[in-house]
């Protein structure tokens, strides 16, 4: 017999599995983009001036918004194929490192 999960309320199997889809596009897209632009600041001594240093510290701020999306995404997709919750270990795995991240878990848990 197979274990129920516990989706967010509202939402169903399809749209967990959306939202963690976007989560990692936008993710894996924020990540490589924001990447490139500081490799070429760091490689091009010409972009080396004060307004692009403000480029570069929004493209710093943005990776850390990506990794930030791209562990949601992960967890929500784990969420749909491993099957986690309170009586899974990679569950508390993941809860742990969603709280520690500051981000708010769907079945409202709080920090550890």
């Amino acid at each position: 017999m197979a274990a129920t999960r516990a989706l967010p309320a509202g939402l169903g199997e399809l749209e967990v599995l959306a939202v963690g889809t976007v989560l990692l596009m936008e993710a894996l897209s924020g990540i490589s983009l924001n990447g490139l632009t500081i490799f070429s600041f760091c490689k091009t001594p010409d972009l080396r001036t004060p307004s692009n240093l403000l480029v570069l510290s929004l493209a710093l701020a943005d990776t850390g918004i990506s990794l930030n999306a791209l562990v949601a995404a992960v967890s929500s997709l784990l969420r749909q194929t491993v099957g986690m919750g309170h009586g899974h270990p990679s569950g508390a795995v993941c809860v742990d490192v969603i709280c520690l991240l500051g981000i708010p878990a769907p079945d409202g848990l709080g920090p550890l």
